[in-house]
């Protein structure tokens, strides 16, 4: 009777009376499989919407760059943010970019004065890797039930964009390689081509590091742009901030400058541009 309460499992609408004697049946009755799953795994989200406020930022960097892209995600559980370039956007006002018939629709509200630099054609990435501690298998049916089941059950268009994601990637299968990014990013770096320009990004990740392990992290990537030009994307929920920012670190010949390109929603519902850069 649970299932009632979760459209993507009943198919109908959700149940209006209180879920919470049938919840705390569920669990009850269940108690030992629950013990054992939630000792085991971990929340990766797989949020596929957030593409539609990365993609101006990575069209930032195409455009100061002037070549293709190398595309570094860090924390890239199933690797679904690398295939940003094969979704479809929506905007409203007529601001549609990518595929546009792409199985990935992404519908994005622009708010503010400040367009974002949308540009005519997506930025053309030549090369494309992610990193994680424990990398999610699209080709895993029970890795895939527990992503699907990280998204709130009330969040119908969250489950359809993850599973329509899902499917491309069986399609284009994203290269994640296992390990932690501290040790292992020097090395990928140093297999990126040298002809195109390094984008590393992040969402929702290094906002959850302890702050020792932010230090080392930011000392790490300043490292790195120290010996060759990088463009580091974050999308983060900062502590202490009252919404996420999207910012731009560029890394040219040795020095850094550091641009806050915009204001997000958690989710990538709507985006607010404010740089004027």
């Amino acid at each position: 009777q649970l299932s009632y309460f979760y459209p993507s499992l009943s198919g109908s609408s959700v149940r209006e009376d209180d879920p919470y004697p049938f919840f705390r049946s569920f669990c009850l009755e269940n108690r030992k499989e629950i013990e054992d799953l939630i000792s085991t795994r971990r929340v990766q989200t797989n949020e596929v919407q957030r593409c539609a406020c990365l993609m101006p930022a990575y069209s930032v960097a195409y455009l100061r760059a002037g070549k293709q892209l190398s595309i570094i995600d860090l924390g890239a559980s199933a690797g679904l943010h690398l295939l940003w370039d094969h979704y479809g956007y929506d905007y409203g006002e007529g601001k549609r970019f990518g595929n546009p018939s792409s199985q990935v629709r992404l519908t994005c509200s622009l708010r503010g004065n400040v367009s974002p630099p949308f540009p005519s054609q997506l930025p053309l990435v030549a090369y494309r890797v992610g990193i994680d501690l424990n990398p999610i298998d699209v080709n895993d049916p029970e890795m895939m039930l527990w992503s699907k089941a990280l998204v709130w059950p009330e969040h119908r268009k969250r489950a359809e964009t993850l599973n329509s994601a899902i499917e491309l990637a069986k399609e284009i299968p994203p290269t994640v390689i296992r390990g932690d990014v501290l040790t292992v990013l020097p090395e990928v770096l140093s297999k990126v081509p040298v002809e195109t320009a390094v984008c590393i990004s992040h969402s929702h990740v290094a906002y959850q590091f302890p702050k020792e392990l932010r230090e080392r992290f930011s000392s790490m990537i300043n490292e790195c742009g120290a010996h060759r030009d990088i463009f580091q994307i974050s999308y983060e929920w900062w502590p202490g901030k009252d919404k996420p920012e999207l910012e731009l670190s560029i890394f040219e010949n040795g020095a850094k400058k550091d641009q806050l390109l915009a204001y997000c929603h958690p989710h990538g519902e709507w985006l607010e541009w404010i740089s004027h850069e």
